[in-house]
C-alpha cells in the first residue's frame, strides 16, 4: 500500500480519536458545573394491617459528580418503624442524611439537557452511572453502592446500628411519576446474625 494512504489514514484516525476525547472531556466539563435538586413526597408503607403508613419528603442536591441528600418523615420518632425483638431502628426528628459520589458517568447531551431542564429523574434513570454513598441517622450509619445501565438502576446498603444491622439490595423505578424503592433485606439485633429476618418492602418517593 502507497505509504501516503497510510499516512493519510493514520492523521484521520488521529484526529477522530482526538475528536472523541475532545467532546468527552468538553462534556464532563459541562456536568462538572451543573446544579441539580429534586424533592419530592416519600412513604412508608404500613407493617401490619391497622398500622398507619409514614409520609414526609426526601431532597437531592448535587454538583457534577458529587452529591447530598435527606429524609424527614415527621413523627417518626415517635413510631417503632421497624422492630427486632423490640429494638427500634433508631430514628429522630433531624432525619437521615447523606452524601454520594458518582464514580463513573457516560456523560451524553440528553443528560445534560435533562439536568438544564431541572429533570433529574430523567438523567438518573437514562444515563450509565455508578457511585457510592454514606449516610447518617440517630445511633447509626451506614452507606452502599449504585449502578444503572440506563435502563435498570441498582443497588445494595448496610445499616449499622448501635443494637441492629439492615443490609440487602434495592432497585429504583419510575412509576406513574413517583419512583419506587424495592428493598430486599435482611435485619437482626448486632452480633445475632442467626435471628436474621428477610423482607422485601416497596417504599414510595
Amino acid at each position: 500500500m502507497d505509504r501516503r494512504i497510510l499516512i493519510v489514514a493514520g492523521v484521520i484516525a488521529g484526529l477522530i480519536i482526538v475528536t472523541v476525547l475532545a467532546v468527552e472531556v468538553f462534556d464532563e466539563a459541562i456536568f462538572a458545573q451543573i446544579p441539580y435538586s429534586y424533592t419530592s413526597y416519600t412513604s412508608i408503607p404500613a407493617n401490619k394491617p391497622g398500622e398507619g403508613s409514614l409520609g414526609g419528603y426526601y431532597s437531592i442536591n448535587g454538583r457534577g459528580r458529587d452529591f447530598r441528600f435527606q429524609i424527614v418523615l415527621p413523627g417518626a420518632e415517635n413510631l417503632d418503624t421497624h422492630e427486632v425483638n423490640g429494638t427500634r431502628i433508631c430514628y429522630n426528628e433531624s432525619g437521615l442524611s447523606g452524601v454520594g459520589h458518582i464514580d463513573h458517568i457516560d456523560v451524553t447531551w440528553d443528560a445534560l439537557l435533562s439536568l438544564m431542564r431541572g429533570d433529574l429523574k430523567s438523567a438518573m434513570f437514562g444515563t450509565p452511572l455508578s457511585g457510592h454513598y454514606n449516610m447518617t441517622c440517630a445511633a447509626w450509619n451506614g452507606g452502599g453502592n449504585f449502578r444503572s445501565d440506563g435502563t435498570d438502576f441498582r443497588g445494595d446498603f448496610r445499616i449499622n446500628g448501635v443494637e441492629t444491622f439492615f443490609g440487602g439490595n434495592f432497585t429504583l423505578k419510575p412509576e406513574a411519576g413517583r419512583i419506587v424503592l424495592s428493598a430486599d433485606y435482611i435485619y437482626y439485633p448486632q452480633g445475632k446474625p442467626q435471628e436474621a429476618r428477610r423482607v422485601k418492602k416497596d417504599f414510595y418517593m
